[in-house]
């Protein structure tokens, strides 16, 4: 989202949030990351949390790599820390309010708001599991954006083998469907897309398009920097079926990868980049419907639909 602390732009930006909000009524909302970025972002994060608030829906976050970095009090001359917060204090304040089920997290696990909310029946059954998890922001010594670490795919590990172990005390033998909810991308979304577009834009053994494009420029995919192993723990564990991530602003698409969906999340940014105010094909919101037996579909809603009433 980028919100800025630009009351024009940023009203476009909550515009565009209620429209998709009222319209389609969910039971809960998740960012993908971004929500505001290094400059005055303790009063962006406080005036996107009121606002969201004011739904009285549920919602969750994930923290992107440009808000609440330490990085700040690196770079900048920190007059007011009112205004530029760390991310302990945005985390803080994130859990402070009502609505939002974010949680900070494992403090012996790297990142900040490594966490899952589950999906239950009336009998206490997990239908599904929501898992959050911080992707970082950039890897200074290795000049490229971060990718989960060991530990924080150990507690990936355990919490779904918590989850599996809780819903066999209720005869159910199967594992539990889950979907990851991250900021930027796996570096398996770049490996996906350059198998499809190598391809010659077509479906591959590998590779099936769900739908979207990729509307980035240069490394198309803007990754984590190395591969860290935790998409194959998906897929030996066999829980996740659905990856979802914010970060590149441009791409929209989602494949399905070696049995595993890698999705984008669609923006609604009216400020990071020159003349990103009048693009289109990216604005919009990712629609996630779970059915009563943990299945889910998803699918991209452009904001610019008649449904979509403007507030």
């Amino acid at each position: 989202m980028h919100i800025l602390n630009d009351e024009k732009k940023d009203a476009k930006a909550f515009k565009t949030i209620t429209a998709m909000v009222e319209t389609t009524k969910p039971d809960m909302i998740i960012l993908t990351g971004d929500l505001t970025s290094e400059k005055e972002n303790f009063t962006a994060f406080k005036t996107m949390g009121e606002y969201l608030e004011s739904f009285n829906i549920p919602w969750g976050f994930v923290f992107g790599n440009h808000e609440g970095l330490d990085i700040a009090y690196e770079e900048n001359e920190v007059s007011d820390p009112e205004k530029i917060a760390d991310r302990q204090t945005l985390s803080d304040y994130l859990e402070s309010l009502p609505n939002c089920i974010y949680e900070a997290g494992d403090e012996n696990v790297d990142g900040t708001g490594n966490y899952y909310y589950n999906v239950t029946d009336d009998k206490g059954k997990v239908i599904t599991s929501l898992i959050m998890m911080d992707s970082h922001s950039w890897d200074k010594e290795n000049n490229g954006y971060d990718h989960f670490h060991d530990n924080q795919i150990e507690w990936y590990e355990n919490t779904i083998k918590e989850l599996n172990a809780k819903n066999a005390e209720k005869a159910v033998p199967t594992a539990v469907p889950s979907s990851v909810f991250l900021h930027i991308p796996l570096s398996e979304y770049k490996d996906a897309w350059t198998e499809y577009a190598a391809n010659g834009f077509k479906d591959t053994e590998n590779v099936k398009l769900n739908y979207g494009t990729a509307g980035e420029t240069g490394e198309i995919v803007y990754s984590g920097i190395h591969e860290d192993g935790f998409f194959e723990k998906m897929q030996e564990l066999g829980s996740t079926d659905s990856v979802f991530c914010g970060h590149d602003h441009l791409n929209n698409f989602s494949v399905n990868y070696k049995g595993i969906n890698l999705t984008y999340s669609y923006s609604v940014d009216y400020l990071a980049y020159i003349g990103i105010k009048k693009l289109g094909s990216q604005r919009g919101c990712t629609v996630i419907n779970i059915a009563p037996d943990g299945s889910i579909d998803f699918s991209a809603q452009n904001y610019y639909q008649d449904k979509y009433v403007s507030y």
